[in-house]
């Protein structure tokens, strides 16, 4: 039987050494998953024995040299069919065998009720406060400064194109698009902490971001070498936190301004239209 929704692997071609390791970890811990995989790429192709990609290739034409993340984003989500699709990315790897029946009833649930705009399906995003109606899942404040995440989710397509704007990356995307999700007031829902724990019960055990920074992260290494994926770990390094001085802090807010100007006068412009 073929999954009634698609996946959508959110990446750039500049990300292409971590789709061999996603995929075959995606291969080996999935296999229910028989629908289509999108994989937001610019211009590649990638291809993986027993699976499904399409490579959306949104920058194939070279209409523009560079294209933001939200319009990568935007132009990916107007190439897939699908009503519903669990949002994931590149670096989300699989760690052990997703919950397939978990997520197939969360998509039926979805599928029968129009309320349900969006659910969260890790407990590393968005937190909920309120028991709701459904079985295991809580309400997200509306007012919350979480409630979108890029973490791993369940989405109406037509609901989720509703928040990029082209001038904003993925943190842009999370921050504002929270404070937007407050105004326009759909209705988001996460899976209940007390259920879903991170390293305990998982319903898409994955780590958490396995590039940070542009490097890997070191918790790659054993997951990797346990199912024989061979990286070379040079191009990137990996990831090390660091202090940042004041003058950073300060030149970063500096780079910042223009896109914060914009998304407030986008906060703005959506009241004044509600």
């Amino acid at each position: 039987m073929i999954s009634n929704y698609s996946v959508l692997i959110n990446t750039t071609d500049s990300f292409e050494d971590c789709w061999l390791p996603f995929f075959t970890l995606f291969k080996k811990y999935w296999p229910e998953y028989t629908g289509k995989i999108y994989l937001n790429t610019e211009t590649k192709i990638y291809t993986h024995s027993g699976l499904n990609i399409i490579c959306i290739q949104n920058n194939n034409n070279k209409i523009s040299k560079t294209i933001t993340w939200s319009e990568c984003l935007v132009r990916a989500l107007n190439y897939i069919d699908e009503e519903i699709i669990l949002y994931m990315q590149e670096d989300y790897f699989l760690k052990d065998f997703v919950k397939n029946e978990i997520v197939e009833k969360f998509v039926h649930l979805m599928r029968n009720n129009s309320k349900i705009a969006c659910i969260h399906l890790t407990d590393q995003g968005s937190p909920g406060d309120f028991i709701s109606e459904f079985e295991n899942l809580f309400t997200i404040p509306i007012f919350h400064q979480d409630r979108i995440s890029c973490q791993a989710a369940l989405w109406k397509k037509d609901v989720l194109l509703q928040y990029p704007r082209s001038h904003e990356s993925a943190w842009n995307f999370e921050w504002w698009g929270s404070k937007r999700a407050a105004i326009l007031n759909h209705n988001f829902y996460v899976v209940d902490r007390n259920w879903v724990k991170l390293n305990y019960f998982e319903i898409i055990p994955y780590l958490f971001t396995g590039v940070i920074g542009g490097r890997w992260l070191k918790d790659v290494v054993f997951l990797f070498e346990t199912n024989n994926i061979k990286i070379d770990y040079s191009f990137r390094g990996f990831f090390e936190r660091k202090n940042k001085t004041l003058y950073m802090r300060i030149l970063a807010k500096i780079r910042r301004l223009p896109i914060e100007i914009q998304s407030h006068i986008d906060i703005i412009l959506l009241k004044i239209k509600s």
